[in-house]
């Protein structure tokens, strides 16, 4: 079977036409799984907690295919400013529907960003001083919310947004009350890690988010209409690259939704503050494939070693966990073949080119498919053009239909930025015989 449940891929002899047609490597993605991860995370998280949206993470994966497709389905955009934010503006997320974090945002870009009356999530003072002075010249009340840190566990984010235990996120609440002019503070954003294995973490993040919020509303009078609790919610792909796929599990999302719900039903008030998730990895990743072709057997130190067209630079997380792989092809009946423990090389001049190691796998040739599933998350929105070109990405929606959404990368694209000096007109100095 290629398929995981509610992947909904192509069959088999598709699959390979497809590759026939669009090229190898190819990734395929599922927008009945992205559908399907969006529904239910939301369907969760809003059966305990009605006032809840969730915002997609476009840093897991920008396709812009993806990002229209849940913005169709009615999901937030949270982007980084940049490209990012443009794409969200290009698929026709609306400003308000856009959360802006990060803690470089241009000055130019936050100037849009206002107009559009997009959510910004503030990192920094000096990002607060460039939006209050935008702000006055433009003479409109800018509502913001502040990034905060606090220590949950032992892996500390505290490079981002501002810190509790110091008293500095305070300081900055009461600076923006009292100096900051054209700014209203509504918001509290926190992200505590990724891949999160332990639900009660997120616990500990909300009593810690409303500990500040009610100091906020006591001392400052200032009132917060949204808690955003950033992402990191585990997927089945997640697996650290030092643990087995049989032994990993994750949370269910129930009850990823009853740790953080439970307090935030505890909010003091009638008015309760809109909650934002930001997953990416949870949406995207167990959506989408890669097909890949092996080009060349090995028998390394008597492990049978298989050499792939697809390597670490379309695949990197490979470097850090593991990836769920599978025959597409054989020479012979997969099922009928005896498997034996096999190494999964790329196709780079680099010794950390290693996709996958004491996999089980029935002899396999030159020429024979592997599909390699979770690869929807940081793969193509990370991956490089390090020795090869990237490769073409096909869609297939709730129905079957199958589209190209992304072209393979050639030559012309890859060289489209640089500026050569030209040879002789008709001269190909390459090809000229000494």
């Amino acid at each position: 079977m290629v398929n995981q449940p509610e992947v909904n891929l192509p069959e088999k002899e598709q699959l390979k036409e497809l590759v026939k047609k669009y090229g190898s490597p190819l990734f395929v993605v599922s927008e009945a799984k992205i559908i399907s991860q969006y529904s239910k995370l939301k369907r969760e998280f809003c059966a305990l907690y009605p006032n809840t949206k969730i915002a997609y993470a476009y840093k897991a994966n920008y396709l812009p295919a993806i990002c229209d497709l849940i913005n169709r389905e009615g999901g937030l955009a949270e982007v980084i400013c940049g490209f990012e934010y443009q794409i969200a503006k290009i698929v026709g997320v609306k400003g308000s529907d856009t959360v802006i974090n990060g803690p470089y945002k241009p000055t130019e870009e936050l100037e849009d960003a206002i107009e559009c009356n997009c959510m910004i999530n503030v990192d920094n003072f000096d990002e607060l001083k460039r939006i209050n002075e935008i702000g006055l010249k433009k003479n409109k009340q800018v509502n913001i919310g502040i990034r905060i840190n606090t220590k949950i566990w032992h892996l500390l984010w505290n490079q981002f947004g501002f810190n509790i235990e110091s008293g500095e996120a305070f300081k900055v609440a009461e600076t923006i009350q009292d100096d900051f002019s054209n700014l209203n503070l509504t918001g509290i954003h926190i992200h505590i890690g990724t891949s999160l294995t332990d639900a009660g973490l997120y616990e500990k993040s909300v009593l810690a988010v409303i500990s500040f919020i009610k100091k906020l509303e006591g001392e400052l009078k200032i009132e917060i209409e949204y808690i955003d609790l950033g992402g990191g919610f585990s997927s089945k792909g997640t697996c650290p690259a030092d643990k087995s796929l049989e032994e990993w599990s994750v949370p269910k999302t129930e009850d990823y939704a009853k740790k953080i719900c439970g307090p935030l039903n505890k909010f003091p008030g009638d008015k309760k503050p809109l909650l934002i998730l930001e997953p990416g990895q949870y949406m995207v990743d167990e959506a989408v494939v890669l097909i890949s072709s092996v080009v060349a057997v090995k028998n390394i130190f008597g492990i049978r070693s298989l050499f792939l067209d697809a390597g670490i630079n379309i695949l990197p997380s490979a470097l850090y966990r593991k990836h769920l792989v599978k025959p597409l092809t054989a020479s012979q009946s997969s099922e009928e073949q005896e498997k034996e423990i096999t190494d999964i090389y790329g196709p780079l001049c680099m010794s950390i080119d290693l996709l996958e190691t004491g996999v089980m796998l029935p002899k396999l040739q030159a020429g024979d498919l592997l599909v390699i599933h979770n690869a929807g998350a940081y793969e193509m929105s990370r991956s490089t053009q390090f020795t090869r070109p990237r490769p073409a990405v096909v869609s297939v929606d709730k129905n079957g239909k199958i589209r190209l959404v992304k072209k393979r990368e050639t030559i012309k694209e890859i060289l489209a930025l640089d500026n050569l000096k030209p040879n002789d007109p008709g001269k190909n100095t390459f090809c000229d015989e000494q």
